[in-house]
């Protein structure tokens, strides 16, 4: 019997291999997310064992897991046993960093039609959603309520809340406005760090429907005001500061010019535009912030900017950004004035 040098470099071929099936470990991911493994692993356990309790074929489910074993969020000490590693902790639905909602969501077939489709968007430009949708994302969510109500969860549950509670004072401001602030997720922590500030949540009337609950849950439902409406509409006026989360980063330019002139159309000369989202710079670590670009556009024709082009994106609707906090590969915090 002979074995390969281990010093020896990775053929190319190999190496690109591996690449191009990249994908297939986070659909095994995606997949032990929904049968709930991650949420069963307090201790290791045999495969037979897991699949009995999540009822799934014990042979079939092997795979899945070495697949996850592979990726480095399961282990597998002993033949055909796996336990989680901290890595894998975040997929746990009880974990306070969990994304488990999220890896759900993205390996949904919505998605994997729309990479099939991509080739269209490298050829035109034009995101390739609807291609084997018929209809946008944002459009087809709203008549896929099953689809809608997981992409909330998974919002919710990987919403920037510390970057944001880090990179903003907001102990100088009276009311804050959440414009598309989903279930109201971050406006809640925001308003719970900060008992003396008054919020208004404002995103589409299906949305902020289900957000009640989430102002109870903190002990702030007395400080809010629930908004049905739109970024695209007239949104309340005299807020000290406007909070934009995850929202500039879903639109094109001229939507987003479109959404940054109605924020500054109801702001005072003294208020405040509060951005959060990713945002490239030197400082990143991992390929992320480029994956998350290409996944953008392909959905939604949109990309990631930097802190320079967010400047240039304002200067056109008369504002500037003064400050930012970068979170390398994470979600950044930018503070935008009124010219």
């Amino acid at each position: 019997m002979t074995s390969s040098n281990a010093a020896e470099p990775v053929p190319a071929t190999l190496r690109v291999r591996e690449l191009m099936t990249a994908g297939l470990l986070s659909h095994a991911i995606g997949v032990l997310c929904d049968l709930g493994v991650p949420d069963i692993l307090d201790a290791p356990r045999t495969h037979e064992d897991i699949a009995k309790e999540v009822d799934a074929h014990p042979e079939g489910l092997l795979s899945f897991l070495r697949a996850a074993a592979a990726a480095g969020v399961l282990a597998e000490p002993a033949p055909r046993t796996f336990e989680l590693t901290e890595l894998g902790q975040v997929l746990r639905a009880d974990d306070p960093r969990s994304i488990k909602a999220m890896c759900s969501l993205t390996c949904r077939d919505e998605f994997s039609r729309t990479w099939s489709d991509s080739l269209h968007t490298a050829r035109t430009g034009e995101p390739s959603f609807a291609i084997g949708h018929g209809a946008s994302f944002f459009d087809y969510m709203g008549s896929n309520r099953e689809f809608a109500s997981l992409f909330d969860r998974a919002m919710q549950s990987s919403a920037a809340v510390d970057n944001l509670l880090a990179g903003y004072d907001f102990s100088g401001a009276g009311h804050v406005v959440d414009v598309g602030g989903g279930r109201g997720t971050m406006l809640a922590a925001v308003l719970k760090r900060y008992p003396t500030l008054r919020g208004t949540l404002v995103d589409l009337p299906h949305v902020v429907g289900n957000a009640r609950k989430t102002f109870v849950d903190a002990g702030v439902a007395d400080r809010v005001t629930l908004v049905p409406g739109s970024f695209f509409e007239p949104v309340p006026e005299g807020g000290d500061v406007y909070l934009l989360s995850r929202v500039i980063g879903n639109w094109n330019d001229e939507d987003s010019l479109r959404i940054l002139r109605t924020v500054r159309t109801a702001m005072r000369p003294d208020s405040e535009l509060v951005v959060v989202g990713m945002m490239p710079s030197e400082n990143d670590r991992t390929h992320y912030p480029q994956q998350l670009d290409l996944y953008m556009f392909a959905l939604l024709g949109a990309r990631l900017r930097s802190y320079a082009e967010y400047q240039d994106l304002f200067a056109q609707v008369n504002m500037r950004a003064v400050d930012w906090s970068n979170y390398p590969d994470s979600e950044s915090v930018l503070r935008a004035r009124v010219l």
